[in-house]
């Protein structure tokens, strides 16, 4: 039997607090990684359900991970706010990746990967390169975009954190 981890000051979960950044970068790259080989295999439906479905799982695994390494219970409130850290982390991750992957790229292959009617099947043709064509129209849909997976990474994150501090409290109440 492992011996548990010398309980720690109760310590509040920021930023500030190594323990819980180390937690959720981990995690945060776990789950990224899953989501990428899940992507492998699956439509796109599949993809944003997965997606969604790892988001909240990092939350919870999140507050496990960091029980483990600290020996201290993790209130409902402190779990959504690792959750929220590891939320933050999987968006920057993948707004890394993203940016690497679109640079390397190029504009030319990036237009006709959108022009693949894979990407964009009820687009019209002529709409989708009046699209191409307008810088403003790329960059607001970029910002929504960002706006909208920022949301719900962390979103979906925090209460996959939340979700674990009140399963993992009732397991040591029990």
């Amino acid at each position: 039997m492992a011996a548990q981890p010398a309980p720690v000051k109760d310590t509040e979960i920021s930023f500030r607090n190594r323990i819980a950044v180390n937690v959720g970068l981990a995690v945060a790259g776990l789950a990224i990684v899953a989501n990428q080989l899940l992507a492998l295999f699956g439509s796109l439906a599949l993809q944003l359900i997965s997606l969604v479905g790892l988001s909240l799982l990092s939350g919870l695994f999140a507050v496990w991970l960091y029980k483990q390494r600290t020996g201290q219970s993790v209130s409902v409130k402190s779990g959504a706010r690792l959750g929220w850290i590891t939320g933050v982390f999987s968006f920057v991750i993948v707004t890394v990746l993203t940016t690497i992957t679109i640079a390397m790229m190029g504009p030319d292959t990036l237009a006709k990967a959108y022009r693949d009617p894979r990407l964009a099947p009820s687009m019209p043709k002529a709409e989708l390169e009046a699209f191409l064509s307008d810088p403003a129209a790329m960059a607001t849909m970029l910002i929504f975009g960002m706006a909208a997976a920022f949301a719900m990474y962390t979103i979906a994150a925090s209460i996959g954190g939340a979700l674990g501090a009140k399963m993992l409290d009732k397991d040591s109440t029990a």
